[in-house]
Protein backbone atom coordinates (compact mmCIF):
# COMPACT_ATOMS: atom_id res chain seq x y z
CA UNK A 1 0.00 0.00 0.00
CA UNK A 2 1.27 3.82 -0.57
CA UNK A 3 2.24 6.37 1.54
CA UNK A 4 -1.18 7.92 -0.04
CA UNK A 5 -3.39 4.61 1.71
CA UNK A 6 -1.51 4.75 4.86
CA UNK A 7 -2.47 8.29 5.38
CA UNK A 8 -5.78 7.79 4.28
CA UNK A 9 -6.24 5.04 6.70
CA UNK A 10 -4.54 7.20 9.88
CA UNK A 11 -6.35 9.97 9.07
CA UNK A 12 -9.71 7.67 9.75
CA UNK A 13 -8.72 6.51 12.47
CA UNK A 14 -7.90 9.95 13.86
CA UNK A 15 -10.91 11.12 13.04
CA UNK A 16 -13.07 8.45 15.08
CA UNK A 17 -10.44 9.12 18.01
CA UNK A 18 -10.87 12.86 17.90
CA UNK A 19 -14.99 12.74 17.93
CA UNK A 20 -15.07 10.35 20.78
CA UNK A 21 -12.64 12.83 22.95
CA UNK A 22 -14.66 15.55 21.33
CA UNK A 23 -17.71 14.92 23.28
CA UNK A 24 -16.11 15.70 26.73
CA UNK A 25 -13.51 18.42 25.54
CA UNK A 26 -14.06 21.43 23.34
CA UNK A 27 -10.00 22.08 23.27
CA UNK A 28 -9.41 18.17 21.79
CA UNK A 29 -12.53 19.08 19.23
CA UNK A 30 -10.28 22.43 18.11
CA UNK A 31 -7.41 20.46 18.10
CA UNK A 32 -8.88 18.13 15.41
CA UNK A 33 -10.08 21.10 13.46
CA UNK A 34 -7.16 22.24 13.93
CA UNK A 35 -5.26 19.20 12.18
CA UNK A 36 -7.74 18.81 9.61
CA UNK A 37 -7.03 22.20 8.21
CA UNK A 38 -3.19 21.86 8.28
CA UNK A 39 -2.78 24.04 10.99
CA UNK A 40 -0.77 21.63 13.50
CA UNK A 41 0.94 24.25 16.21
CA UNK A 42 -2.69 25.03 16.57
CA UNK A 43 -3.67 21.70 16.52
CA UNK A 44 -0.93 20.99 19.40
CA UNK A 45 -1.61 24.04 21.69
CA UNK A 46 -4.93 22.57 21.55
CA UNK A 47 -4.01 19.29 22.81
CA UNK A 48 -1.85 20.67 25.14
CA UNK A 49 -4.31 22.68 26.86
CA UNK A 50 -7.08 19.47 26.72
CA UNK A 51 -3.85 17.74 28.54
CA UNK A 52 -4.74 20.65 31.43
CA UNK A 53 -7.70 19.76 32.46
CA UNK A 54 -8.14 15.89 31.34
CA UNK A 55 -4.37 14.76 32.43
CA UNK A 56 -1.92 12.64 30.91
CA UNK A 57 -4.18 10.63 28.52
CA UNK A 58 -2.73 7.95 25.63
CA UNK A 59 -5.07 9.05 23.29
CA UNK A 60 -3.85 12.73 23.18
CA UNK A 61 -0.54 11.11 22.90
CA UNK A 62 -1.69 9.37 20.06
CA UNK A 63 -3.34 12.40 17.93
CA UNK A 64 -0.18 14.76 19.16
CA UNK A 65 2.01 12.06 17.03
CA UNK A 66 -0.38 12.43 13.76
CA UNK A 67 0.30 16.14 14.39
CA UNK A 68 4.42 15.50 14.70
CA UNK A 69 4.35 13.19 11.81
CA UNK A 70 2.62 15.45 9.72
CA UNK A 71 5.29 17.71 10.28
CA UNK A 72 8.01 15.56 9.78
CA UNK A 73 9.38 15.27 13.16
CA UNK A 74 9.22 11.13 13.55
CA UNK A 75 11.59 11.16 16.74
CA UNK A 76 8.84 13.48 18.39
CA UNK A 77 5.84 10.93 16.75
CA UNK A 78 7.33 8.13 17.35
CA UNK A 79 7.72 9.31 21.32
CA UNK A 80 4.31 10.34 21.33
CA UNK A 81 3.23 7.15 20.03
CA UNK A 82 4.97 4.62 22.33
CA UNK A 83 2.77 6.36 24.92
CA UNK A 84 -0.75 5.52 22.48
CA UNK A 85 0.16 2.29 22.86
CA UNK A 86 -0.32 2.16 26.56
CA UNK A 87 -4.06 2.81 25.99
CA UNK A 88 -6.80 1.15 27.48
CA UNK A 89 -8.54 1.45 24.22
CA UNK A 90 -7.78 -1.42 22.34
CA UNK A 91 -8.29 0.90 18.39
CA UNK A 92 -6.11 3.53 20.12
CA UNK A 93 -3.37 0.51 20.88
CA UNK A 94 -3.53 -0.86 17.29
CA UNK A 95 -3.67 2.79 15.46
CA UNK A 96 -0.63 3.53 17.60
CA UNK A 97 1.28 0.38 17.37
CA UNK A 98 0.42 0.67 13.42
CA UNK A 99 1.98 4.21 12.93
CA UNK A 100 5.23 3.09 14.53
CA UNK A 101 5.21 0.21 11.97
CA UNK A 102 4.96 2.75 9.17
CA UNK A 103 7.87 4.32 10.38
CA UNK A 104 10.30 1.29 10.91
CA UNK A 105 9.19 0.22 7.43
CA UNK A 106 9.72 3.99 5.93
CA UNK A 107 13.20 3.07 7.72
CA UNK A 108 13.26 -0.50 6.23
CA UNK A 109 13.59 -1.96 9.34
CA UNK A 110 11.73 -4.79 8.22
CA UNK A 111 12.06 -6.72 11.41
CA UNK A 112 10.80 -3.99 13.92
CA UNK A 113 7.93 -3.02 11.10
CA UNK A 114 7.01 -6.62 11.13
CA UNK A 115 6.62 -6.91 15.37
CA UNK A 116 4.94 -3.68 15.33
CA UNK A 117 2.17 -4.46 12.56
CA UNK A 118 1.76 -7.92 14.49
CA UNK A 119 1.18 -5.60 17.75
CA UNK A 120 -1.50 -4.06 16.05
CA UNK A 121 -3.23 -7.26 14.83
CA UNK A 122 -3.24 -8.61 17.91
CA UNK A 123 -5.04 -5.31 19.27
CA UNK A 124 -7.49 -5.20 16.19
CA UNK A 125 -7.22 -8.06 14.40
CA UNK A 126 -9.52 -6.90 11.72
CA UNK A 127 -6.96 -4.02 10.75
CA UNK A 128 -6.73 -3.86 6.86
CA UNK A 129 -4.06 -1.86 6.64
CA UNK A 130 -1.76 -3.57 8.98
CA UNK A 131 -2.62 -6.72 7.90
CA UNK A 132 -1.25 -5.36 4.08
CA UNK A 133 1.33 -3.57 5.23
CA UNK A 134 2.74 -6.36 7.24
CA UNK A 135 2.54 -8.61 3.64
CA UNK A 136 4.44 -5.89 1.89
CA UNK A 137 7.12 -5.84 4.84
CA UNK A 138 7.62 -9.81 5.20
CA UNK A 139 7.82 -9.30 1.32
CA UNK A 140 10.35 -6.38 1.49
CA UNK A 141 12.88 -8.33 3.96
CA UNK A 142 12.01 -11.45 1.81
CA UNK A 143 13.07 -9.25 -1.36
CA UNK A 144 16.04 -7.13 0.61
CA UNK A 145 17.37 -11.02 1.97
CA UNK A 146 17.38 -12.16 -1.22
CA UNK A 147 19.67 -8.90 -2.74
CA UNK A 148 21.20 -9.30 -0.31
CA UNK A 149 22.88 -13.22 -0.50
CA UNK A 150 22.89 -12.06 -4.23
CA UNK A 151 25.04 -9.19 -3.14
CA UNK A 152 27.01 -11.39 -0.93
CA UNK A 153 27.42 -14.08 -4.22
CA UNK A 154 28.54 -11.39 -5.90
CA UNK A 155 31.13 -9.90 -4.06
CA UNK A 156 32.44 -13.59 -2.96
CA UNK A 157 32.79 -14.18 -6.69
CA UNK A 158 34.42 -10.61 -7.03
CA UNK A 159 36.90 -11.51 -4.23
CA UNK A 160 37.35 -14.81 -6.30
CA UNK A 161 38.19 -13.45 -9.02
CA UNK A 162 40.44 -10.79 -7.51
CA UNK A 163 42.40 -13.53 -5.74
CA UNK A 164 42.43 -16.06 -8.96
CA UNK A 165 43.64 -12.77 -10.68
CA UNK A 166 45.90 -12.16 -7.74
CA UNK A 167 47.41 -15.69 -8.00
CA UNK A 168 47.86 -15.58 -11.43
CA UNK A 169 49.49 -12.27 -10.90
CA UNK A 170 51.80 -13.91 -8.53
CA UNK A 171 52.12 -16.99 -10.81
CA UNK A 172 53.35 -14.83 -13.46
CA UNK A 173 55.70 -12.87 -11.23
CA UNK A 174 56.98 -16.21 -10.27
CA UNK A 175 57.62 -17.79 -13.86
CA UNK A 176 59.26 -14.45 -14.56
CA UNK A 177 61.82 -14.76 -11.46
CA UNK A 178 62.59 -18.52 -12.47
CA UNK A 179 62.96 -17.37 -16.20
CA UNK A 180 65.24 -14.73 -14.56
CA UNK A 181 66.89 -17.24 -12.17
CA UNK A 182 67.20 -19.75 -15.04
CA UNK A 183 68.73 -17.28 -17.11
CA UNK A 184 70.68 -16.09 -14.75
CA UNK A 185 72.27 -19.78 -14.10
CA UNK A 186 72.63 -20.26 -17.65
CA UNK A 187 74.96 -16.75 -17.99
CA UNK A 188 76.63 -18.30 -14.85
CA UNK A 189 77.40 -21.67 -16.67
CA UNK A 190 78.19 -19.99 -19.64
CA UNK A 191 80.41 -17.76 -17.61
CA UNK A 192 82.24 -20.37 -15.92
CA UNK A 193 82.16 -22.75 -18.86
CA UNK A 194 83.73 -19.43 -20.63
CA UNK A 195 86.22 -19.33 -17.80
CA UNK A 196 87.23 -23.17 -17.87
CA UNK A 197 87.42 -22.64 -21.12
CA UNK A 198 90.34 -19.88 -20.94
CA UNK A 199 91.90 -21.96 -18.15
CA UNK A 200 92.31 -24.55 -20.37
CA UNK A 201 93.38 -22.36 -23.24
CA UNK A 202 95.91 -20.60 -20.71
CA UNK A 203 96.90 -24.36 -19.74
CA UNK A 204 97.67 -25.34 -23.18
CA UNK A 205 99.43 -22.12 -23.90
CA UNK A 206 101.97 -22.67 -20.64
CA UNK A 207 101.98 -25.99 -21.51
CA UNK A 208 103.40 -25.50 -25.05
CA UNK A 209 105.22 -22.38 -23.26
CA UNK A 210 107.27 -25.25 -21.07
CA UNK A 211 107.36 -28.02 -23.85
CA UNK A 212 108.97 -24.99 -26.00
CA UNK A 213 111.39 -23.30 -22.86
CA UNK A 214 112.10 -27.67 -22.67
CA UNK A 215 112.79 -28.08 -26.26
CA UNK A 216 115.43 -25.13 -25.94
CA UNK A 217 116.77 -26.30 -23.21
CA UNK A 218 117.32 -29.45 -24.70
CA UNK A 219 118.71 -27.80 -27.78
CA UNK A 220 120.62 -25.32 -25.56
CA UNK A 221 122.38 -28.37 -23.62
CA UNK A 222 122.93 -29.59 -26.75
CA UNK A 223 124.89 -27.35 -28.45
CA UNK A 224 126.70 -26.41 -25.10
CA UNK A 225 127.65 -30.32 -24.92
CA UNK A 226 128.74 -30.04 -28.73
CA UNK A 227 130.87 -27.03 -27.70
CA UNK A 228 132.07 -28.85 -25.20
CA UNK A 229 133.36 -31.70 -27.42
CA UNK A 230 134.59 -29.40 -30.39
CA UNK A 231 136.91 -27.66 -27.70
CA UNK A 232 137.73 -31.24 -26.29
CA UNK A 233 138.61 -32.14 -29.89
CA UNK A 234 140.50 -29.25 -30.62
CA UNK A 235 142.87 -29.54 -27.66
CA UNK A 236 143.38 -32.95 -28.33
CA UNK A 237 144.82 -32.48 -31.74
CA UNK A 238 148.68 -31.75 -32.10
CA UNK A 239 149.24 -27.80 -32.30
CA UNK A 240 152.02 -26.45 -34.62
CA UNK A 241 154.97 -25.73 -32.96
CA UNK A 242 157.07 -22.29 -33.78
CA UNK A 243 160.24 -22.38 -36.19
CA UNK A 244 162.71 -20.46 -35.52
CA UNK A 245 165.02 -18.98 -38.61
CA UNK A 246 167.35 -21.80 -38.60
CA UNK A 247 165.55 -24.42 -39.19
CA UNK A 248 163.09 -22.34 -41.55
CA UNK A 249 166.59 -21.82 -43.76
CA UNK A 250 167.57 -25.28 -43.48
CA UNK A 251 164.20 -26.81 -44.50
CA UNK A 252 163.96 -24.43 -47.74
CA UNK A 253 167.49 -25.62 -48.53
CA UNK A 254 166.32 -28.92 -48.80
CA UNK A 255 163.48 -28.47 -51.17
CA UNK A 256 166.19 -26.66 -53.22
CA UNK A 257 168.03 -29.92 -53.37
CA UNK A 258 164.68 -31.61 -54.32
CA UNK A 259 164.00 -29.01 -57.72
CA UNK A 260 166.56 -27.68 -58.80
CA UNK A 261 164.52 -25.36 -60.65
CA UNK A 262 161.68 -24.44 -58.38
CA UNK A 263 162.93 -21.24 -57.50
CA UNK A 264 165.50 -20.91 -60.23
CA UNK A 265 163.98 -22.32 -63.75
CA UNK A 266 165.03 -20.14 -66.71
CA UNK A 267 162.32 -18.39 -68.49
CA UNK A 268 160.46 -20.97 -71.32
CA UNK A 269 161.23 -19.73 -75.16
CA UNK A 270 158.29 -19.71 -77.88
CA UNK A 271 159.16 -22.11 -81.18
CA UNK A 272 157.49 -21.00 -84.05
CA UNK A 273 155.17 -23.49 -85.52
CA UNK A 274 156.45 -25.28 -89.04
CA UNK A 275 152.80 -26.30 -89.84
CA UNK A 276 149.62 -25.57 -89.67
CA UNK A 277 147.29 -28.79 -88.69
Amino acid sequence: MGIGGKLSLTLLAAGWLATALATKNGDIERGNAAYEAGDYEAALSSYDAAEEWLGERAELHYNRGLVQLAQENKEEARKAFEHGTEADDPQVRASAEYEIGNIDFDAEAWDAAIQRYTNCLKANPEHRAAKWNLELALLRKKQQEEEQEEQENQDQENQDQENQDQENQDQEKNDEQQDEEQQDEQQQDEQQQDEEKQDEEKQDEEKQDEEQQDQQDQQDQQDQQQDQQDQQQDQQQPQPQPMDKADMDKALEQLDEQDRFLLGRPPAVMIPVEKDW
